[in-house]
């Protein structure tokens, strides 16, 4: 995964931490600090607006850990990890892909007794991912440009 950021130049998520290097120095400050906390929270709401959206509970789970050395950010949902990176392919179950199929079609079928639209759908899905895996969405990855700007400009405004 790599990203460009404002000045145009291609950086692996590695390099951002000497892409902020340049702003607060090897230690950061209480003051440097409560920015990139602020950077940091100011990005939520994009991160949110990106999202996927089906329950809700992907976008319901972006976190922002404040710790005395860092501030870590990442997405406790558990299908988290395949909407960011993807999968290869897999056999999923049926189960939540019949749940989702009702919700996407509004269905008004109840289980078992599922409706044949219903049921094409998540079988048509299922085989899909069987077949091709899952691609990543990388809802992050392609944030952290704007992540990083946002840091920047709560660092500037001191």
């Amino acid at each position: 995964m790599s990203a460009t950021l404002t000045r145009g130049e291609v950086v692996t998520p590695a390099d951002y931490g000497a892409r902020l290097r340049e702003y607060v120095g090897n230690v950061l400050l209480p003051h440097e600090k409560e920015a990139v906390v602020r950077g940091v929270a100011r990005s939520i709401p994009d991160l949110v607006a990106a999202s996927p959206v089906d329950t809700g509970l992907y976008a319901q789970s972006w976190r922002m850990t404040d710790t005395e050395k860092s501030v870590i950010l990442g997405n406790d949902a558990p299908h988290a990890p395949i909407i960011e990176f993807g999968a290869r392919p897999f056999s999923p179950p049926i189960e939540p892909l019949l749940a989702w199929a009702k919700r996407v079609l509004g269905d008004s079928s109840q289980p078992p007794d599922y409706s044949p639209e219903v049921r094409s759908l998540a079988w048509g899905v299922k085989k899909k991912i069987e077949r091709e895996g899952m691609a990543p969405k990388s809802i992050l990855g392609n944030m952290l440009d704007k992540i990083i700007d946002n840091i920047i400009a709560e660092l500037r405004n001191g």
